[in-house]
């Protein structure tokens, strides 16, 4: 009976390390697969290694109006501000040279798959295709928001703006820019952002998201007078 007992009780050891094991190779895969999620740093320690905060620009560093817009793919209002604003703001404002526009990433903790969304935007600006992305994210963002696989839905955005998809793969999976995102969020923590969008015009914060009309006003009134700046809300 007792060589019975220390049997069954073997048995149950191996069983619990068995599914221990199975549990750790489960959360292996859902952690390092193709459609991971990323996990964000804490940006209130000491600086995240030695990789530099870089947006996204249009218009002349010389322009007399330097507005920084930090945004989250998963969020609607981004989203919303993207599809109907931006456009106007590239086709109207930046062609006259006297608006300098940055889109600064800013992932936010409750939107599990808005860091891969950012990594996806990224890969695309290295073909030169950010804005195409951006639109494309925004406009499908109902479609990848939830979806347990979203680099899927993002390849066939990359096909779709035409993009080289092998290269693309290689970049999304390797989470080639990831770095720079993390650097991109921790630097407007530092500058006060705490939600998305968030707006800087020559380094002060709009308490509102603008709209097309705002934005001329603000371009109007400043562009006459001011001199050109470096880009703003580098603190």
């Amino acid at each position: 009976m007792a060589e019975a007992g220390r049997s069954l009780k073997r048995f149950y050891v191996v069983l619990g390390l068995i599914a221990v094991a199975g549990i750790a190779l489960i959360v292996r895969a859902a952690t390092s697969g193709p459609g991971a999620a990323l996990v964000l740093a804490d940006c209130s320690g000491p600086p995240l290694g030695n990789t530099p905060a870089r947006g996204q620009a249009l218009g002349p560093d010389s322009a007399p109006v330097h507005i920084v817009e930090y945004a989250d793919f998963e969020c609607p209002l981004c989203a919303k501000f993207a599809i109907l604003t931006m456009p106007d703001v590239q086709q109207r404002l930046i062609p006259t040279g006297r608006l300098h526009w940055e889109f600064v990433d800013f992932p936010l903790q409750q939107h599990v798959n808005s860091p891969l969304a950012h990594v996806a935007a990224a890969c695309a600006a290295d073909q030169g295709r950010f804005w195409e992305m951006e639109y494309a994210l925004y406009d499908h963002q109902d479609d990848w928001f939830a979806d347990s696989r979203p680099d899927r839905k993002f390849r066939d955005y990359a096909r779709g703006i035409g993009l080289n998809a092998d290269a693309f793969q290689v970049c999304l999976t390797q989470r080639r820019h990831w770095p720079t995102i993390e650097a991109n969020r921790c630097q407007g923590e530092k500058a006060g952002v705490n939600g998305t969008p968030t707006v800087f015009v020559n380094g002060r914060p709009l308490p509102f998201t603008p709209a097309f009309d705002d934005l001329t006003k603000i371009v109007d009134s400043i562009a006459g007078t001011a001199p050109a700046r470096t880009p703003a809300a580098r603190r």
